[in-house]
C-alpha cells in the first residue's frame, strides 16, 4: 500500500485541496495530469466576474479537477471589452483555436448585434471537424443568437430564432413573457413565487434520459439504466438544476442530411447520421394565481456525439441562468440572507450545487477531444493502480508471468476498479472508456457487432428484450468489461510492481495501449471459454428438461 508523504503542520482541509489542486506533491508517484484546455467566450451582457451576469463561480467549480487525472485550463475571452476576460475583442478568426480541446459559448446579444461572420463561422466549423467539442447555451427568445445561431450542429440543437423562423425553417424560441414562457421557478421558503426566487437554495428537478443496458430477458426488474455521461455524478444520477422564469429549450431535429458553406469551406453536419439527442426535459409547474403560466415540459440539455462519426462532440443548454452568479451564489446585498447566499446558503442547497458543479465537470470531460480522452483514460488507469483499495486487493501469485488469472480474478478486481474510477470520473465516463479503448480500439471489427450489448449510449439498433438468440450475449457484457478491465489493472501493475519516481518516469514514456495488449487478448480468450462453458450447460440443463417424460 503506498506510504502518503507526510507533510507536518498541514491539516485535513489543507491536504484534501493540495490533492485536488497538485496531488504529485502527495503522491509522487502519480503522472502529471492532462490538460484539459477548453476556451470560454461570452459578450456584451456577460462577464467573467463577480456580478450577477458573471462565470466565476463556474471557474471556480472548475478550478477543482475531476479527478487527479485531469485538469481545466481555461482561457477566457469577451467579443466586448472586458477587463475580466482575457481575451478582449476577441474574434474566433483570429485566433489559433487548435490550441483547445474544446469551447463554451454563452452568448448573450440578440440577432444583429456583432453576429459572426463568415470567416468565424469558418474557423469554428473546421475546428469542430477536427475532433474539438463546443458547448454552447443561450437564454429565452434569441439572446445569444448573434453568436451561435449559425454555428453547425449548435444552430439545430437549442431555438435561437424569434420572434418567426431561422431562414431554413429552424423552429421558434419560446417567449420571455406570457402563459407559455418556460418558467421552472420553485417556491424558496414561502408559498410564493417571485423573480429572485431563482437565486435561493432550492433548485427545479429535471427528467434525464436513461438508457438501458443488457441483462437476461427473464429478469427485467435488474435491468440498470444509465443516465448519459453528463449527468452521471458522484452521488448518482443529476437530477437538478438552477431554476429561472424564462428558460429557452433544446430539441431534436430531424433533418440530418444538411450540408453548410461558410468562406468556402462545405461542412457536413450530422455526418454518418448520427443524431443528437435531448438527454434531459424540465418542466413548468402550471399556475393560475400570480403571475400564470402553462404547464409543460421541454428540453433543457442537447448533447451530440460527434466522436462516433470522427469530428467533435456537441453540448448545448436550455439557458445560462444555469451557470450565472445570480442563479449559483445569490445576489449581491439582497436582504434575503438565502438569497445572497444562493445554494452556498444551506446544507441541502450546498448538496444541489454539488450536483450541479458535477454536470459542469462532466462537460469538460465529456467534450475532450479524442486524444484528450485517451490522455485521461490512460491517467486515470495508472491512478486507479495505486488506490490503495486495488494495492490491497491484488493477488501476488497473479502478478506473475507463470500465472494467468482466471476469469474471476479478473472481473473481481475490474469491477473493484470499475467502482474505485466511477467515484471521480463518473461511472459512465469509465463504463465508455472501457469499452472504446479496451476494446474498440484494439478489435474495431468486433466491437462493431458488441457495440450495442457493451455500450448504453449506441445510436445503433438494440435487441428487444426476450428475442430468440438474444439472451446469452447481453448477459455477459458487463463480464467483459469487468474482465478486460482486471486485465489491463493486472499488466500496469506486472510492469510497475513498486510506486517511486522512477516507475512514474518510464510510465511517463510509455506506450498503455501496448503494455496492456496481451493482456486484453488474454482476457478476451478466457471470456470467450467461460461463455462457451457456460452455453454447453445451459444447452444440458436444456436436453434435461426437453426429456422430462
Amino acid at each position: 500500500m503506498p506510504d502518503e508523504l507526510q507533510l507536518p503542520g498541514i491539516d485535513p482541509i489543507q491536504r484534501q485541496r493540495l490533492y485536488q489542486e497538485r496531488p504529485w506533491e502527495l503522491l509522487p508517484f502519480l503522472l502529471r495530469p492532462c490538460q484539459v484546455k477548453i476556451l470560454m467566450v461570452t459578450d456584451r451582457g456577460g462577464s467573467f466576474g463577480s456580478d450577477s451576469f458573471g462565470l466565476s463561480a463556474l471557474l471556480s467549480a472548475l478550478s477543482v479537477p475531476p479527478g487527479p487525472w485531469a485538469r481545466f485550463d481555461i482561457t477566457t475571452a469577451n467579443r466586448q471589452s472586458d477587463p475580466t476576460a482575457s481575451l478582449q475583442n476577441f474574434r474566433f478568426d483570429r485566433h489559433d483555436l487548435r490550441a483547445y480541446s474544446q469551447i463554451w459559448m454563452f452568448g448573450v446579444q440578440r440577432t444583429g448585434d456583432q453576429d459572426l461572420g463568415e470567416a468565424e463561422l469558418r474557423a469554428i466549423a473546421q475546428f469542430m471537424d477536427a475532433g474539438g467539442g463546443v458547448f454552447a447555451t443561450g437564454d429565452h427568445e434569441d439572446l445569444g443568437a448573434a453568436m451561435c445561431r449559425r454555428i453547425p450542429r449548435v444552430r439545430s440543437m437549442r431555438k435561437w430564432h424569434w420572434p418567426a423562423q431561422g431562414p431554413n425553417g429552424e423552429p421558434v424560441a419560446p417567449n420571455a413573457t406570457g402563459v407559455d414562457r418556460h418558467d421552472t421557478r420553485r417556491p424558496g421558503h414561502d408559498t410564493v413565487i417571485d423573480f429572485d426566487d431563482q437565486s435561493d437554495d432550492v433548485p427545479q428537478r429535471i427528467t434525464p434520459r436513461l438508457y438501458p443496458s443488457w441483462r437476461p430477458p427473464w429478469s427485467p426488474l435488474l435491468w440498470p439504466s444509465y443516465p448519459h455521461p453528463l449527468l452521471c455524478g458522484p452521488r448518482g444520477v443529476i437530477r437538478v438544476l438552477p431554476d429561472h422564469m424564462h428558460e429557452g429549450e433544446c430539441y431534436e431535429t430531424q433533418d440530418l442530411s444538411s450540408s453548410l458553406t461558410f468562406d468556402g469551406y462545405t461542412t457536413t453536419e450530422y455526418p454518418s447520421g448520427i443524431a443528437p439527442q435531448v438527454i434531459a426535459w424540465a418542466h413548468v409547474n402550471a399556475r393560475t394565481q400570480g403571475e400564470p403560466v402553462h404547464g409543460r415540459s421541454f428540453g433543457v440539455i442537447g448533447a451530440y456525439d460527434g466522436h462516433r462519426a470522427d469530428v467533435g462532440r456537441v453540448a448545448v443548454d436550455a439557458t445560462w441562468h444555469h451557470f450565472f452568479n445570480i442563479n449559483l451564489i445569490g445576489v449581491l446585498g439582497h436582504p434575503d440572507p438565502i438569497k445572497a447566499q444562493g445554494f452556498t446558503a444551506t446544507a441541502a442547497g450546498r448538496a444541489a450545487l454539488a450536483d450541479i458543479t458535477a454536470y459542469y465537470r462532466n462537460l469538460g470531460v465529456w467534450l475532450a477531444a479524442p486524444d484528450t480522452q485517451q490522455c485521461m483514460w490512460w491517467r486515470s488507469l495508472w491512478w486507479a493502480r495505486w488506490h490503495d483499495r486495488i494495492v490491497m486487493n491484488l493477488r501476488p501469485r497473479f502478478l506473475t508471468p507463470r500465472v494467468a488469472a482466471p476469469v474471476g480474478e479478473l472481473v473481481r478486481i475490474g469491477a473493484q476498479a470499475r467502482d474505485v474510477l466511477g467515484s471521480v470520473a463518473s461511472r459512465c465516463t469509465v463504463w465508455r472508456w472501457v469499452g472504446w479503448y479496451l476494446l474498440r480500439r484494439r478489435y474495431p471489427d468486433l466491437w462493431i457487432r458488441l457495440e450495442r450489448y457493451l455500450d448504453p449510449w449506441t445510436p445503433s439498433p438494440r435487441p428487444e428484450p426476450g428475442l430468440e438468440g438474444e439472451v446469452a450475449v447481453p448477459a455477459h457484457a458487463e463480464l467483459l468489461l469487468d474482465a478486460v478491465l482486471g486485465g489491463a489493472v493486472h499488466a500496469v501493475a506486472r510492469a510497475f510492481p513498486d510506486h517511486s519516481e522512477e516507475s512514474r518516469n518510464r510510465a511517463e514514456e510509455i506506450d498503455f495501449a501496448e503494455l496492456v495488449g496481451a493482456d486484453v487478448d488474454r482476457c478476451l480468450e478466457a471470456v470467450i471459454a467461460q461463455v462457451g462453458d457456460e452455453g454447453r450447460r445451459l444447452g444440458e440443463f436444456g436436453e434435461i428438461l426437453r426429456h422430462r417424460g
